[in-house]
């Protein structure tokens, strides 16, 4: 008689004579079990050597690599479009964006990273990413740079190109900033390779346009008036009929202020006049 799992069965009454025991059972009991439990560990030796070959034969999963363990891509130094040195000298606010289009700065960092008796080296470093909003991606933001030093008359230098950017100086324009009738507009003002530009807004509704640019760019209507700013001459264009612009040259640089009346406003001439007078020159 066989057992549900093929081996033979081992029970009295099995394959032996039912009452009858021979005098050599124990012993041919003995063989029997020694005899089995040699097939039953060679059934799990040759399972065991199949599974190994197996397990040899799968291939290998690659091992997922969460975001954590993903390496950063490292800042890179990019270039700078222009500067706006303060005041005093002892700040520099550079400009930078990305180059690419629907694209942003990631952490950009702004640093003096050279300096001696005749310039200033700054670099910008920055990862670049993909722009939540194309729409407005791709402008220069602002990043401040302390100096050990004031600048004087160093020059300022880009690390990414070597080459010394559009350098505007506040103290060549009029301290706006110090004005309570005048407030910079957060959203109306921009930095490009050809000019850097901060709207400012007037209680009563008019508009006025800081703008700075090398003067080899610029480029400005018939002159219908000049006026003297301080220790300069600046030349005026417009109309009554729109706005008026004051320019006036500092180096190699051109500024200009352009007010906007309110809507249904007007200014003459003399009016306009006497609104660039009342600005600080000092």
């Amino acid at each position: 008689m066989r057992s549900d799992d093929g081996l033979p069965d081992l029970t009295v009454g099995g394959d032996l004579p039912t009452g009858r025991l021979p005098a050599d059972r124990p012993h041919r009991h003995g063989r029997v079990t020694l005899a089995v439990a040699a097939a039953a560990i060679g059934v799990a030796l040759v399972g065991s050597f199949f599974l190994r070959q197996q397990r040899a034969a799968d291939p290998v999963a690659p091992r997922q690599v969460s975001a954590r363990e993903t390496p950063a891509e490292p800042p890179s130094t990019l270039a700078w479009l222009s500067a706006l040195v303060a005041r005093d000298g002892t700040s520099v606010t550079v400009y930078a964006g990305p180059s690419a289009e629907c694209e942003e700065l990631v952490q950009p960092q702004a640093a003096v990273v050279e300096q001696d008796g005749t310039r200033v080296v700054i670099a910008v470093k920055a990862r670049t990413g993909r722009a939540s909003d194309c729409t407005t991606s791709g402008n220069a933001i602002p990043l401040v740079v302390s100096l050990p030093e004031p600048l004087g008359g160093r020059v300022l230098r880009d690390a990414a190109s070597t080459l010394p950017p559009p350098a505007y100086l506040e103290r060549d324009l009029p301290g706006l900033s110090g004005d309570k009738r005048w407030s910079p507009h957060p959203g109306q003002w921009a930095s490009t390779e050809v000019g850097w530009f901060q709207g400012y807004n007037c209680p009563g509704g008019s508009h006025l346009l800081a703008a700075a640019r090398p003067t080899a760019e610029a480029g400005r209507p018939a002159t219908v008036g000049t006026l003297t700013i301080g220790a300069r001459k600046g030349v005026i264009t417009g109309g009554a009929e729109g706005s008026w612009t004051l320019w006036w040259a500092a180096g190699e640089v051109t500024y200009s202020l352009r007010l906007t009346p309110a809507e249904g406003s007007t200014f003459t001439l003399n009016q306009f006049k006497r609104e660039m007078g009342r600005l600080n020159w000092n």
